[in-house]
């Protein structure tokens, strides 16, 4: 799911300082009840809680952090400000302790505001909330499949967008999984991204992002300001997503990881459809033997 988290915000939440013109502006925070509620009606993205997510089928977690100055903690922010990190990561060790053979991936996109201290402080919660679920880094791929996690009791892939990732060993790279951003309000390009992407395959040895989402400008959100994100762009989008989801297929060298925002459309069709996507057959190169199984999520 994108922007995973953002489920946990309220209009009455405070800003957040993923968007500097928006923290820093003094016209907002003199309009502040009015302007949170426009900034939540756009920064939403999700209907479903972690744990709905997660018993919806979500296996993929878009996540942005920062701290909050007024008391140091750490939070998930989209906009605003959301619920506190260790609670998602409790709610994911409690549904993994009685799922012992699912796998959730954990993608840190944005860490704001977080110097070194706060940095410690989020992998101390990794550790000691997830502790031995965390996978450590692997380079090479080509004999990382599900049995190979099961065999060791690896449950959690942690991916973490900053340098600080390459002094822990449960901490995956950016490098590893591409996560290119379509930044488009038109469904027809978003479209065209996304076979641009499918065609283009991915990388031997990494994960990939096919990222089914479009993103309002100021001046979009402006021209539509009684509306918000699901009624004016989602909904329509993620219609026209399981639409080009019907002939694609599952490998090395065709879907590996989609999201979208409000996976709840539908009654959760989108991850029903991409879960499916795993009893076609992979698209692999000619030379790749075909005994790996490589799932889409």
């Amino acid at each position: 799911s994108h922007d995973s988290l953002s489920s946990s915000l309220t209009p009455h939440s405070d800003i957040a300082p993923d968007e500097p013109e928006l923290y820093n502006s003094l016209f907002i925070r003199a309009t502040s009840c009015l302007s949170k509620r426009i900034i939540y009606n756009w920064s939403c993205t999700q209907a479903f809680d972690c744990k709905q997510q997660l018993e919806a089928g979500i296996r993929y977690f878009d996540l942005r952090v920062a701290k909050k100055p007024e008391d140091g903690l750490l939070y998930i922010v989209h906009g605003l400000y959301g619920t506190e990190t260790k609670n998602i990561l409790e709610t994911m060790h409690e549904f993994l302790d009685t799922h012992p053979k699912e796998v959730i991936l954990l993608d840190f996109q944005h860490l704001y505001e977080m110097n070194h201290f706060d940095h410690h402080k989020l992998l101390h919660q990794l550790m000691e909330i997830l502790g031995s679920m965390l996978c450590p880094y692997v380079a090479d791929l080509t004999e990382f499949t599900l049995s190979w996690l099961w065999e060791r009791g690896f449950q959690v892939i942690v991916f973490y967008r900053d340098p600080v990732a390459q002094y822990h060993p449960f901490l995956w790279p950016a490098e590893s999984i591409p996560n290119p951003w379509p930044n488009t309000r038109s469904i027809k390009n978003l479209l065209a991204f996304l076979t641009g992407g499918y065609e283009r395959r991915r990388e031997a040895g990494k994960f990939f992002v096919s990222q089914s989402v479009l993103t309002p400008n100021l001046f979009y959100i402006m021209r539509n300001l009684l509306g918000n994100l699901r009624s004016v762009l989602v909904n329509e989008s993620n219609r026209q997503l399981l639409k080009w989801l019907e002939d694609k297929h599952p490998g090395p060298h065709g879907l590996n990881i989609v999201i979208c925002d409000f996976i709840d459309y539908n009654d959760c069709a989108i991850p029903q459809s991409i879960v499916n996507l795993n009893h076609k057959s992979p698209i692999m190169s000619n030379n790749q033997l075909r005994k790996s199984r490589y799932e889409v999520i």
